[in-house]
């Protein structure tokens, strides 16, 4: 009987966690210069007439979706975009935004941050002189400066993908892709709500076109 092939995992890497609305800034400013530096504004450039693009608005109503689309609007604009809310006066750019939740995580590797690194390497170098007690006091010190300083934060279960595409007729233009991961406190900002309400009412009129009972 053969043996089932056994689990590994990918190397230690790292992914940036959402907390914040400046967050969503730093993305948006980061997907207008994206585009800025793909091929999208090369020919354009070189006959001296910036590129105009209309950014899709979100077809649901998040929380995220309705800043980053006003967040995108304006890093586009400070990137030398032409901007336009007509969609026949520009590309139409548009993002996609999903939300992947993990229900088993499974162990997750911690890795040291800044100070628990360079506190092992001094008990490494000490070749751990005190005791082990002094020792361990020393290290958990260390990941409560990492905590603090930000260099170690919870590993949530809920991630997002944004995608954001721009378009010519039916061919893709650019595409990108961008994955973080977000509180699960505050997963609700990120998933779709669906379209606004319906506010106007529809009316039905009934009369007599034309006899002896009309008026």
């Amino acid at each position: 009987m053969s043996q089932v092939p056994v689990a590994t995992t990918y190397p230690v890497n790292f992914q940036k966690k959402m907390q914040a609305a400046h967050h969503w800034d730093v993305l948006a400013a980061d997907v207008a210069n994206r585009l800025r530096r793909n091929a999208l504004m090369s020919p354009s450039e070189q006959q001296g007439r910036p590129v105009a693009l209309y950014v899709q608005r979100p077809t649901s109503n998040s929380e995220f979706g309705m800043a980053f689309h006003n967040l995108l609007i304006t890093h586009l604009l400070e990137e030398g975009f032409i901007m336009s809310e007509a969609p026949c006066c520009g590309l139409p750019v548009s993002y996609d935004i999903q939300v992947v939740t993990h229900n088993d995580r499974g162990f997750i590797r911690p890795t040291p941050g800044l100070f628990t690194a360079l506190t092992g390497t001094v008990l490494v170098l000490r070749d751990v002189a005190d005791t082990h007690s002094a020792a361990t006091a020393t290290m958990l010190g260390a990941v409560a400066l990492d905590v603090a300083s930000g260099f170690v934060t919870d590993t949530p279960s809920s991630e997002i993908i944004v995608t954001t595409s721009v378009m010519n007729g039916d061919r893709y233009v650019s595409r990108l892709r961008d994955i973080y991961y977000v509180s699960d406190n505050n997963v609700d900002q990120y998933i779709a709500k669906g379209p606004p309400p319906v506010t106007t009412r529809m009316v039905e009129v009934v009369g007599c076109a034309s006899g002896p009972q009309c008026p």
